[in-house]
């Protein structure tokens, strides 16, 4: 199947690719939530109608069900990515059916990227920032999965009396914090850090396995990451297509 439009519905927002190609020559972001007039906005701008194709990857069921209602209203056909049995990924894990998809088409895709026999890592920095290893084998391995730098700051937030939410938009200097808010994005910057930095070493000694880096926090992480890293912005989108255009 060659897909028109590919979808990439997380957790905190709705990623579009239109595919021209056999690329991803543009991308439109939605918060979560059913905002059919402004979909329908979008696809008036795509000149997008009733043939075109469209393939969905999604982490969130409820947000997943509206679109696909939308989708049902005459902007087209779509195909619903929601089983690892759909991509062609090897997993070398214990419950398959509990990794969630974003996770193994951003793989995937990097897998193509990557065209080599050597174990690599995959980093979503996202609402959550989850670290995918594939293997020497080629096989999706585990990871690990902690809150992402929003998330982090949010939770300390709710969960005290006075410390602020925060924001993170840029790198944080290892230095440190001379007031509260500079403190919490020291410790939210550097915690995320040193899991990656941590990680990479205990899968390989020498710290050297190649990252390839995606999702909305991945250019404030980016700087302080050691080569080599490669930033991917549209990594979920891209296996989606590449997924989709396997199964033809």
């Amino acid at each position: 199947m060659t897909p028109d439009v590919v979808v990439d519905i997380g957790n905190s927002r709705m990623k579009w690719g239109r595919v021209v190609a056999e690329r991803i020559a543009e991308v439109a972001m939605f918060e979560i939530g059913n905002h059919a007039e402004t979909w329908f906005e979008q696809a008036t701008k795509w000149q997008l109608d009733e043939s075109t194709n469209w393939v969905i990857a999604s982490v969130h069921p409820v947000a997943t069900e509206a679109f696909v209602e939308w989708l049902g209203t005459g902007v087209g056909s779509v195909t619903v990515l929601d089983s690892h049995s759909q991509i062609p990924l090897s997993l070398n894990v214990e419950s398959p059916e509990s990794v969630g998809l974003d996770r193994l088409l951003s793989c995937f895709a990097a897998k193509k990227l990557a065209d080599s026999d050597r174990p690599f890592l995959v980093i979503q920095a996202g609402t959550a920032l989850v670290l995918n290893l594939v293997d020497s084998a080629g096989a999706f391995a585990g990871g690990a999965i902690l809150p992402g730098l929003a998330l982090m700051a949010k939770s300390l937030n709710e969960h005290t009396a006075r410390l602020p939410e925060v924001r993170i938009h840029e790198p944080v200097e290892p230095a440190p914090g001379r007031t509260t808010a500079t403190a919490i994005r020291t410790g939210i910057f550097w915690a995320s850090i040193g899991a990656i930095l941590t990680l990479r070493a205990g899968y390989d000694e020498a710290g050297t396995l190649p990252i390839y880096l995606t999702g909305g926090d991945a250019e404030v992480l980016l700087p302080a990451i050691p080569e080599p890293v490669f930033h991917v912005p549209d990594l979920v989108l891209e296996g989606i297509r590449i997924a989709a255009e396997a199964r033809s």
